[in-house]
């Protein structure tokens, strides 16, 4: 196989699995959790399918500058993936930064006509995006999740994506360059972007999916259920009262939705998620099994219990959704000590949600307490 013909095959790689990879992380991630970080995250694979297409396409219509643009875009993908770990501990995203290194090193590509001064230009974009592979290392060890196994792809070909930068950097400056030399460095590139994709998709998915890290209000279902379980089991074997299952829902969440649309009730969905997670006390479990609902396990005695209740309540009323729509909003909550079913976390649930259904029937803005 020639050197022409490797090539080919990696950017119909590239440009395949960054569709793929792009259709994964924005539906599994960003629409299962939106939030700017994964929206980032999602921009970034968006970039990188777009621009690898785009270099495809050069190649296959034999435009060289075309191949080039395509070429130079993708570099700014790292930068997003960086700019998404910023949005994610709630410091400044800086996403524009990796606009301006795409269209700089698109241009600088393009205009590059003399083979060594595109030699050269190649080997510092390519540094470029490294420089901003090695932040995100740096960004992933500020992460409280940042030991957890889906962690470490990222982490381990952003250090890699460093290593081979460098060792292209200085092959180029050790040595002239001329049309065969540059061909193992796109070769290199190729197999360094095509690697990168696939490890960060891995990673970006666990931290926009499954990490309850960063997100304020909710763990998953799955991950919400088996620790609640764990939890309400030990406290049973302790002989341990207080414990109680409450089930929280917005009042008429159909009604809403249809009323201010997908994007408004998206919004919605998250402030009434960080009103709960507000106004209980901070060492509560909290799932949410769907967008409306959530589930919280909490130790408290009754009286001081029922002070957090009413606080979540009337902290719902006061959302401000003008923003987004005219609706008033309100809340229901079904509240069941734990005791009343053997701290079994299926059937506490199951009442709870039971019992908020009942205060949406009797007019919402309330909570049902099912007798232990």
């Amino acid at each position: 196989m020639t050197p022409q013909e490797t090539l080919a095959n990696l950017g119909l790689a590239q440009a395949t699995v960054a569709t793929l990879a792009t259709v994964m992380v924005v539906g599994l991630g960003f629409l299962h959790r939106p939030s700017r970080a994964s929206l980032l995250w999602s921009l970034a694979f968006v970039l990188a399918m777009s621009s690898t297409w785009v270099s495809v396409a050069g190649s296959v219509i034999g435009d060289e500058a075309v191949r080039r643009a395509g070429l130079g875009l993708m570099l700014g993908a790292p930068a997003l993936i960086w700019s998404g770990f910023r949005a994610r501990r709630n410091v400044p995203a800086l996403p524009w930064i990796a606009v301006v290194q795409s269209l700089a090193t698109t241009v600088a590509f393009v205009l590059a006509v003399d083979l060594q001064v595109y030699g050269m230009t190649f080997r510092v974009g390519f540094l470029g995006a490294a420089v901003f592979a090695g932040l995100t290392i740096a960004e992933i060890r500020r992460a409280a999740d940042r030991l957890e196994r889906l962690a470490l792809p990222l982490t381990v070909v952003s250090a890699g994506f460093v290593a081979v930068a460098l060792g292209i950097v200085v092959a180029g400056l050790a040595l002239p360059s001329n049309a065969q030399d540059l061909q193992l460095p796109r070769i290199v590139n190729g197999l360094a972007m095509l690697i990168y994709l696939v490890c960060a998709t891995v990673s970006v998915l666990y931290f926009t999916s499954v990490s309850p890290v960063g997100m304020s209000a909710a763990n998953s279902w799955p991950q919400f259920s088996v620790a609640a379980a764990d939890r309400l089991s030990r406290a049973r074997r302790g002989h341990e009262s207080s414990w109680a299952v409450l089930g929280i829902r917005l009042d008429d969440p159909d009604q809403i939705r249809s009323t201010v649309g997908e994007n408004s009730w998206n919004r919605i969905v998250t402030a009434f998620e960080t009103v709960v997670a507000d106004a209980l006390p901070a060492e509560a479990d909290l799932g949410r099994p769907a967008r409306g609902r959530m589930v919280a396990v909490v130790c408290r005695p009754g009286p001081v219990l029922r002070e957090h209740v009413r606080t979540l309540l009337r902290r719902v009323t006061e959302i401000d959704a003008e923003e987004w729509s005219d609706v008033q909003l309100s809340a229901s909550i079904g509240w069941v000590p734990a005791e009343s079913a053997g701290y079994d976390f299926t059937d506490l649930v199951q009442r709870a949600e039971s019992a908020a259904l009942t205060a949406t029937r009797l007019g919402g803005d309330r909570w049902e307490r099912v007798s232990p």
